[in-house]
């Protein structure tokens, strides 16, 4: 009963909040948790199966909803977000369709064991990444439409490319304002902007064609950016979902999905069974544990009733497909590397050049086929063994033989990417060395080192530079330091054929 009137309270002081009165900030619920162990990332088997025909006929609908830029919402809009996290933040942290119980399927420290808990990032899953979040926002979104009463309510989406400060709804420090949190960085909650490499990095991404390597690349760098950057809750996977800007990001994450495929040029999603026919469970709106593939999200207008608003709702691209054809390492260096401060740079003059030579003497060739029609190849950079001592304030930039005394700058021909120091975390912290081995950041540098001329053999003279770099405040960037250990960098050559 106590409980009861506290839920109340909550809820009453929330909504009061919403229509001009203020009220003492909303806490978290109190979660009382039973004593089960939990075995982490363990999905417990549903007994509720949900065919693709049932699927549809129970969340197929006519109507074609918008998900909006969160810039551009009005104020009733904002209010009938803020009503639909109040009221499931209310309910009891069993019932799957409160904010905690849908926190916890992204992660959670609670010591349960309950149905879809801690299901992202499990170890060897990378390739569901997209397919993952697509599912996990699609049934959230269902939930918080129907708490907020408001039939048409979409998640928005924080473009950080078109601005990349954070809309200030969700910076907003009025006493109860549910999208507020106080954990992040305060240069992000007093309006300060993320650094502008996000960007260059996603657009790296987006000119990647092959699904797995765009995927890959994005999850590794301007996706755990992000995370990061915004800092707190958001930057530990067990607790990211606490942060309501949480939906924002990955709400604009499955947007950038759709604009990479309708820059067609090959690019389309996968269509091996493994992808397709992966099965994951969420819960809808009434709390029914629901089963969803891969093979269900594939067209988001026609099978999930939602388009974003500057993406055509229908995406049609003919041409080719490119397949992934194998992998060979070229250097591997194999001390381990380690970044104190605001830059390091590392080498591989000591290192083993054997791979190349063997390459070089396999191919009779001492060129890339970077741009060959038929079999092109792409230059993949892995960093295995990451581990994060001190976070920077911002992001890690990554350089390939940036030369001594050069500024730094992420438009320049020896940028790579970022380091995602969010998966890092995370894979050091809850995965076994064997699992971490198997989970690896990879970074293609295909467009740097076709852009600076490199041969195979220049790799053994290559530098690679770790920059910190802090978010900007006023205008101004505020300076970082980080301190990260790697214990192998590698390069490999991937090959790819064309269908």
């Amino acid at each position: 009963m106590k409980n009861f009137v506290l839920f109340s309270v909550s809820l009453f002081t929330g909504i009061f909040m919403l229509i001009g009165f203020s009220g003492k900030k909303m806490a978290e619920p109190v979660v009382v948790s039973p004593s089960v162990s939990i075995v982490e990332c363990n999905v417990p088997a549903t007994t509720h199966l949900t065919t693709a025909e049932e699927f549809r006929i129970k969340y197929g609908t006519d109507e074609l909803r918008v998900r909006r830029n969160a810039d551009s919402l009005s104020q009733a809009e904002i209010n009938a977000i803020k009503v639909g996290l109040i009221k499931m933040r209310a309910l009891p942290y069993t019932n799957p369709t409160s904010y905690t119980y849908q926190s916890a399927i992204h992660g959670t420290t609670l010591p349960d064991n309950l149905l879809s808990w801690n299901m992202c990032h499990r170890s060897g899953e990378g390739v569901f990444f997209f397919a993952w979040h697509r599912m996990y926002l699609f049934f959230f979104e269902r939930i918080l439409r129907s708490k907020s009463g408001r039939s048409n309510l979409t998640l928005p989406y924080w473009n950080y490319q078109l601005n990349p400060v954070m809309p200030y709804p969700w910076r907003d420090k009025t006493l109860g304002n549910p999208l507020y949190n106080s954990t992040r960085s305060g240069p992000i909650n007093n309006g300060g902007a993320l650094p502008s490499s996000i960007s260059t990095a996603i657009n790296n991404s987006l000119a990647l064609i092959p699904y797995y390597t765009f995927q890959s690349n994005f999850n590794s760098g301007p996706h755990g950016s992000v995370h990061t950057s915004v800092a707190g809750d958001m930057a530990v996977i067990s607790t990211s979902v606490k942060d309501p800007v949480f939906w924002l990001h990955h709400s604009n994450v499955d947007r950038l999905w759709e604009q990479w495929r309708s820059m067609c040029g090959g690019r389309t999603n996968p269509t091996d069974a493994t992808w397709l026919n992966k099965t994951y469970t969420f819960f809808d709106e009434y709390g029914t544990p629901v089963n969803m593939t891969g093979s269900q999200v594939v067209e988001i207008s026609s099978q999930l009733g939602y388009r974003y608003d500057d993406r055509n709702p229908v995406i049609t691209c003919p041409g080719a497909r490119i397949a992934f054809a194998g992998r060979q390492s070229l250097i591997k260096k194999e001390a381990t590397f380690v970044m104190a401060g605001q830059t390091q740079q590392t080498n591989f003059a000591s290192e083993s050049p054997t791979e190349i030579e063997s390459f070089i003497a396999a191919k009779n060739r001492r060129t890339f086929n970077f741009t060959d029609a038929a079999n092109p190849e792409r230059l993949t950079m892995t960093l295995e063994g990451v581990g994060i001592e001190q976070m920077p304030q911002g992001v890690i930039e990554i350089y390939l033989n940036l030369p001594t005394g050069t500024t730094p700058v992420a438009e320049s021909n020896y940028f790579v990417g970022l380091l995602d120091l969010f998966s890092a975390q995370h894979n050091a912290t809850h995965h076994t060395a064997a699992e971490q081995a198997a989970e690896p950041l990879e970074i293609d540098v295909t467009k740097a080192a076709q852009a600076q001329g490199l041969s195979i053999p220049d790799l053994r003279n290559a530098t690679v530079t770790f920059i910190a770099r802090g978010l900007k405040l006023n205008g101004r960037e505020i300076t970082t330091t980080a301190s990260v250990v790697v214990r192998h960098i590698r390069f490999s050559v991937d090959r790819f054929t064309v269908q």
